[in-house]
């Protein structure tokens, strides 16, 4: 069975679009959705071996042979050119803004990404390179959130509020920043009484989350 998590990826598919998975694991995802028919095949890849072995026992299992691509190899390598969709969920921000410094990237029309961290960072960059965000959802899965971003090709302006809480979730979801909240007390808590210019940063970050969850 699919996670919360994975399926809440599924649910930003097209059937227009030509999709490779990065980072597909035990390639769930991939037979999820030719399964479903949402697509009629997809590639999906990892660049560890032996997570790719179980992928493929479980496209064997689920006979998806001729409609799921596996492949070995490191991030937008194995990449045809029809390809114009990426997935990347379950690594951090920096790991998945290395794989998406690859030429191959220009020729990509959309960018579906579910970072472990630093959100802030994923924004501002893939704006940058000529990206907009034109979707955000949260997931809350066994204690934890998860947010899906996607990306398309094109150019927005974007504040520096948007790019941390991101320009969807600012308003959408009050529990989520309740635990923001939550989580900024907490770093609050630990500076050093003498460090007064951070403290009033994150006070100022504080203080503006508080307004989002009113």
């Amino acid at each position: 069975m699919l996670s919360k998590r994975l399926k809440s990826i599924a649910g930003l598919i097209k059937e227009t679009d030509n999709v490779l998975d990065i980072g597909c694991d035990h390639a769930l995802l991939g037979i999820y959705l030719v399964k479903s028919k949402i697509l009629d095949s997809i590639i999906v890849s990892d660049i560890n071996e032996k997570a790719l072995k179980s992928g493929l026992k479980n496209i064997k299992k689920h006979k998806v042979q001729d409609k799921v691509d596996a492949r070995l190899g490191n991030g937008l390598e194995v990449a045809d050119e029809h390809i114009d969709t990426v997935i990347i969920s379950g690594l951090g921000a920096s790991n998945i803004l290395k794989i998406l410094n690859h030429p191959k990237t220009k020729d990509l029309k959309k960018l579906i990404i579910q970072a472990n961290n630093d959100h802030f960072m994923l924004r501002r960059v893939l704006t940058l390179k000529g990206f907009y965000i034109s979707h955000e959802s949260l997931v809350y899965e066994k204690g934890h959130y998860y947010i899906n971003i996607v990306f398309e090709k094109g150019k927005r302006k974007y504040t520096r509020k948007e790019l941390i809480y991101g320009p969807f979730l600012m308003y959408a979801n009050k529990d989520y920043y309740d635990f923001l909240l939550k989580k900024k007390k907490a770093i609050i808590d630990n500076i050093p009484k003498y460090k007064i210019i951070t403290i009033l940063k994150h006070k100022k970050d504080e203080l503006f989350l508080k307004k989002l969850t009113k």
